[in-house]
């Protein structure tokens, strides 16, 4: 006995050592460590930083059971709770459980971080949120969102990001413009009512933002951000889309993209970029970027094609001090299995018609390329392009 006591040095760290030690635990197991002897009793009531990942039972017992056990867990802290993340998968589910699991966190006080990811997108949940006077971080997902009803703004909020999130055009607006100490905005939104929405940024301590352009919007503006540095555009555009649509999208993006065209690191889906291929026109973003010196392009291999490529020639001619180029293929195991290679002829000779690419030759310094084994045509058009 006097052996095992020697060796259980963990029981005689400082309380704050072991309660770092249990953030990295599933709170369940965070909460069983009481048992392994008496030093660590009731130590995880310590914890301010909660992180919750579960499905939600459709039997109504266990419901009723696993609310009482978090209402426990909640009421047990012995601080405030700084952090709260919750990953829900919900079946039946019930939006007045939510509203109070956040009443709970919000009686504790200091909240800093709320994290609400709702991954059954079929299963639309209602998000009431607490004045929390304290957030600096809220992301949300998949959610409907109510804001308090006496809301000004969330004074001290730096990163807010809202992705598949239905809220009404006052709400969102208010939130925006009420969240004076916003750094980083990440959104893809759209509105309660059935009506587009309108996103407008006077933002001066934003230095990041990224958006998901779809048809759900009819304008997003950035008329004030002085400290914008990056910036990330991707668009809901499919292989089946009309030219109506990549048009509405092009005419959407590309003033949003004018607003922001001072940043110095920006990021394009292939998607996005295929937009601006108009009729006979290769590019009908006409945006300089004066000041940009790293481009991220991103998506499937699957929209690779003449028309990309001839955008992405034009485009570089706009950028003149550009030094980092990265270009991304993602595509999932088995997706590119049937997919048919495009013509190495015909990349070549929309290349050649470009005569954008050597105004890199002073200012790139570095080039990456991901794509699949699979695609090397696409790699070495990609590769010959930047060469020339």
């Amino acid at each position: 006995m006097a052996k095992a006591k020697e060796l259980d040095r963990l029981s005689a760290l400082p309380l704050e050592i072991k309660t770092s030690l249990l953030r990295r635990l599933p709170i369940e197991d965070a909460v069983r460590t009481s048992t392994l002897s008496h030093s660590w009793r009731h130590v995880w009531t310590h914890l301010s930083k909660l992180s919750f990942n579960f499905c939600y039972p459709d039997d109504t017992d266990l419901r009723q059971a696993w609310f009482e056990v978090f209402v426990y867990l909640i009421s047990s802290l012995r601080g405030p709770v700084t952090d709260f993340d919750l990953c829900y998968y919900p079946n039946a589910y019930k939006s007045v459980d939510l509203i109070c699991f956040l009443s709970l966190i919000f009686q504790k006080g200091g909240l800093r971080k709320l994290s609400l990811d709702n991954y059954n997108y079929s299963c639309s949940a209602l998000v009431q949120l607490p004045y929390f006077r304290s957030l600096r971080v809220l992301y949300l997902r998949h959610f409907d969102l109510l804001l308090p009803h006496d809301f000004q703004g969330f004074e001290h909020l730096e990163d807010l990001s809202l992705y598949g999130v239905c809220i009404s055009q006052k709400d969102i607006q208010l939130l925006i413009d009420g969240s004076k100490n916003l750094k980083k905005f990440e959104g893809h939104v759209h509105s309660d009512d059935g009506n587009t929405l309108s996103l407008t940024f006077n933002s001066p301590l934003l230095t990041y933002i990224q958006y998901y352009f779809s048809d759900s919007v009819k304008q997003v503006r950035v008329i004030n951000a002085p400290l914008l540095e990056k910036a990330h555009v991707s668009a809901r555009i499919g292989a089946t889309s009309s030219k109506e649509e990549c048009a509405f999208i092009a005419a959407l993006t590309s003033k949003f993209i004018a607003d922001i065209a001072t940043v110095s690191d920006f990021s394009l889906g292939f998607q996005t970029l295929k937009c601006f291929f108009q009729d006979t026109v290769p590019c009908a973003l006409r945006v300089q970027f004066l000041q940009l010196k790293a481009l991220h392009l991103e998506g499937s291999v699957t929209c690779l094609d003449e028309k990309v490529f001839a955008t992405f020639c034009c485009l570089l001619r706009n950028m003149p001090v550009l030094e980092s180029l990265e270009i991304e293929c993602i595509d999932p195991p088995g997706a590119l299995e049937d997919l048919i290679e495009p013509d190495g002829s015909k990349v070549n000779e929309c290349i050649k018609k470009e005569d954008g690419i050597s105004c890199l030759e002073r200012s790139l310094r570095q080039l990456t390329i991901s794509v699949t084994s699979s695609m090397s045509i696409v790699a070495m058009g990609m590769i010959h392009a930047l060469s020339c």
